[in-house]
């Protein structure tokens, strides 16, 4: 079976490493990309397993670049952001642009590859009832 795709999208060169080294030592192929529009534009060719997106980012942060992803690919691919911000009115606002999960880059990389992989195996319906669980974690 060839390796599920985590698309990655960080604009702090270090971090996108980091993780991508992480997630590549656990089986995964990796796309990095450092700004929303790569993303889309990868994302017009194939569509990753899973998402990963920081959200202070220049030019298109990452709410509104998962906004322009669910109107244009939908709910299919699970977006999870990873981001120093922690504040209610982010993690709300990321919630409603459509994300699935939240994560604060204080969060141990064994953390963030767990929810990575939580959100690969479980199935597609019960997707949204495990982002209202991590909506309602934050509240």
């Amino acid at each position: 079976m060839p390796a599920r795709t985590v698309m990655l999208i960080e604009d702090e060169k270090k971090m996108s490493k980091l993780y991508g080294v992480v997630l590549e030592t656990r089986g995964y192929s990796v796309i990095s990309v450092d700004s929303v529009d790569d993303a889309l534009t990868s994302m017009d060719q194939a569509l990753p397993d899973i998402i990963i997106s920081d959200i202070m980012m220049p030019v298109t942060n990452g709410i509104e670049g998962c906004k322009i992803i669910r109107e244009r690919h939908g709910r299919d691919v699970p977006l999870l952001f990873v981001s120093a911000l922690d504040d209610a009115k982010t993690v709300n606002d990321a919630f409603d642009a459509g994300g699935d999960d939240y994560l604060t880059k204080q969060s141990s990389l064994e953390d963030v590859v767990n929810r990575v992989e939580l959100w690969l195996e479980i199935p597609a319906e019960q997707r949204i009832e495990l982002a209202e669980k991590s909506r309602a974690a934050w509240s």
